[in-house]
């Protein structure tokens, strides 16, 4: 008899096991940008980004083979343009970004052998992309998304795609 209640009890305790399990998958298998969205700014934009459109041409930014990378790390921030898998630009710097105002702030400062140089930037993310603005030669930062400033472009990044 006592056996019957520890096989029960224990069938009991497997299936409520598996339905745990099943819904820890079914929520680990929600799109990932949904789980990001609830997460603040400074958190969201942690890690590495992939260039994947600009408003208009830039040949630092294209090219056979090539590809533009931002790194967010916290406080610091890298760039770097890749060709065939191999570094052929690397720039370092901190950034900071302020989520309070509208639009949402990026200021970008770059570090190298020359000293160092800064960008002001707006950003928004729209789906699970990271939309940035920048003027051209540093110039001030733009006022929206929207306007259509000759001297501006916008630069629209992805995740990389995981294998």
């Amino acid at each position: 008899m006592r056996r019957r209640g520890f096989l029960a009890g224990s069938f009991l305790a497997a299936w409520i096991f598996a339905a745990c399990l099943a819904a820890l998958s079914a929520r680990a298998a929600e799109p990932a940008a949904a789980a990001t969205a609830d997460k603040p700014d400074g958190e969201r934009i942690v890690g590495k980004w992939i260039l994947k459109e600009t408003d208009k041409p830039n040949p630092l930014f294209s090219g056979d083979g090539q590809a533009v990378e931002l790194t967010f790390e916290e406080m610091k921030f890298e760039f770097a343009v890749l060709k065939d898998g191999g570094r052929i630009l690397h720039i370092p710097g901190t950034f900071f970004i302020d989520d309070k105002q509208t639009p949402k702030l990026l200021d970008i400062t770059l570090s190298g052998d020359g000293g160092s140089n800064s960008v002001y930037a707006i950003y928004e993310f729209k789906d699970d992309k990271l939309r940035i603005r920048i003027r051209d030669n540093n110039g001030q930062r733009p006022a929206d998304f929207e306007s259509q400033a000759a001297d501006c472009q916008i630069l629209v990044f992805a995740r990389p795609e995981t294998k």
